[in-house]
């Protein structure tokens, strides 16, 4: 099997613009330097989606957060687990499970191209 590229699978550069409106909202509140405080969250909400990511490669995958990662090789995974909330976790041979990060049910087909076909197409097998 050929090397695979590394994907990275993270949140849409729009949200960017969510934080930076609710930023903007939030000025209208602050009117000391004490309340300037407020503005903690609007960048709390950039290094989130800054973070936050699925990242593919010829390891595994790895699930980034805002605090920490955690990583599972290709050999341990089994599968891929849907809830109905639209939550897409990998299944380890154990059992484990993990969540991945901006991974939803209706957008597989980057995970599963990145995989370069480590992973089944749930769409094929119906």
């Amino acid at each position: 099997m050929a090397e695979m590229r590394r994907t990275v699978l993270k949140h849409p550069g729009s949200a960017y613009l969510i934080v930076a409106f609710v930023a903007l909202c939030l000025t209208v509140v602050v009117r000391s330097p004490v309340q300037a405080l407020v503005y903690l969250i609007p960048v709390g909400a950039a290094v989130y989606v800054a973070r936050t990511a699925t990242v593919v490669d010829s390891a595994g995958l790895h699930a980034r957060a805002v605090f920490g990662s955690q990583s599972v090789r290709w050999e341990r995974l089994r599968g891929l687990r849907l809830d109905r909330s639209g939550r897409v976790y990998e299944v380890e041979d154990d059992g484990t499970q993990l969540r991945l990060p901006c991974v939803r049910s209706t957008r597989l087909q980057p995970l599963i191209a990145a995989a370069d076909g480590r992973i089944p197409d749930p769409a094929a097998e119906r």
